[in-house]
């Protein structure tokens, strides 16, 4: 299916401006590498791809009226390593560049002779640089309209595409369908993953699963793959399930050092107490940043508290207070990022 039997030219067909990693802004005239490497860069979900099974199934995305009958939401994105990803009543979805059904750009920048016969889009050696760049484009580029095949299967996800403007609004239904079998003429969508980015191997992905393994991987003060808080009233409502449990678990450790210190044995114990001090600094470096003064009040708290357990409820205050104060410095830590 070809666009420009509409009468766009291949330059029309890309965005306006683009910017560059100093955030410049560039209008190109024709159709720059640059512009086409950033357009089909799958950015930071590149570092994850062999923990992309934690996020999501290798199964092709399930169409678009089933995503709404999910009760989500579809938010545009021209990010093409957020398509695909869902999260917080909404799922991601970059809709189809007309470049990308022009058989004029697959044949003059995602194609070489070199490619021809080629179907695995893992990079070749250096001497082939250049098909490694054009098959590593063509297989993104590939998978992600393999990903729409699965999105609009029927004529109501047609509708659906229609009016979020997720394809050019001069394609018909009967066009479509054609498309589809264009795509898939060379054998089922099972054939096809062999020659697609493996990001596309797998369908749609939880944002909650990617936030957590940009954490594990980045640190307590990552913005994760996807900010998605930006008021103080979103923030607490996400996370305070885990700030619950981590304080009640806290107050759960504080109370059985309280118990211990009421006691000869562990009150005289060098052991005991050296854990008593050493405890608030097993924390990593950076939250220890936002909590050194809790840090080097532990001991002493503990000290103070052990007089009487009526001071447990003045405890459980004190810590909830701290990860609150915690949860401020992340919080603004995660908007400087984002």
């Amino acid at each position: 299916m070809n666009v420009s039997d509409y009468g766009d030219e291949l330059q029309d067909q890309f965005p306006a401006s683009y910017r560059v990693p100093d955030d410049d802004l560039r209008a190109p005239l024709i159709p720059e590498i640059d512009l086409i490497a950033k357009e089909l860069d799958l950015g930071r979900i590149q570092k994850i791809i062999h923990l992309l099974w934690l996020s999501g199934r290798p199964v092709p995305p399930r169409p678009l009226h089933y995503q709404l009958a999910l009760g989500r939401c579809i938010t545009i994105t021209e990010r093409i390593e957020i398509h695909l990803v869902w999260g917080s009543g909404r799922i991601f979805l970059k809709p189809i560049p007309r470049y990308l059904l022009n058989p004029t750009f697959w044949e003059t920048h995602l194609w070489c002779d070199q490619c021809q016969g080629q179907d695995s889009p893992a990079p070749p050696t250096s001497v082939t640089a250049q098909t490694c760049e054009h098959r590593g484009l063509r297989a993104v580029a590939l998978g992600f309209l393999l990903s729409y095949v699965a999105l609009i299967a029927y004529e109501s996800d047609f509708a659906i595409a229609k009016d979020e403007h997720l394809i050019p609004a001069e394609i018909t239904w009967s066009r479509w369908r054609q498309f589809v079998r264009e795509v898939l003429a060379g054998g089922s969508a099972v054939q096809l993953y062999k020659s697609v980015a493996p990001r596309f191997v797998y369908g749609e992905l939880r944002l909650n699963r990617l936030n957590l393994i940009f954490f594990a991987i980045e640190g307590p003060l990552s913005s994760g793959f996807v900010p998605t808080w930006n008021t103080f009233g979103s923030f607490f409502r996400d996370n305070s399930a885990w700030v619950i449990t981590v304080t009640a678990y806290v107050i759960l450790v504080l109370s059985a050092m309280e118990v211990g210190l009421s006691t000869d044995k562990l009150d005289n114990s060098e052991a005991f107490q050296t854990g008593t001090w050493c405890l608030p600094l097993g924390f990593s470096a950076r939250v220890r940043e936002a909590m050194i003064y809790s840090s080097l009040s532990f001991r002493v708290t503990i000290k103070l508290m052990s007089i009487s357990c009526g001071n447990l409820a003045k405890m459980s205050i004190a810590v909830s207070w701290l990860f609150i104060w915690f949860l401020i410095i992340l919080f603004r830590h995660s908007c400087r990022n984002s």
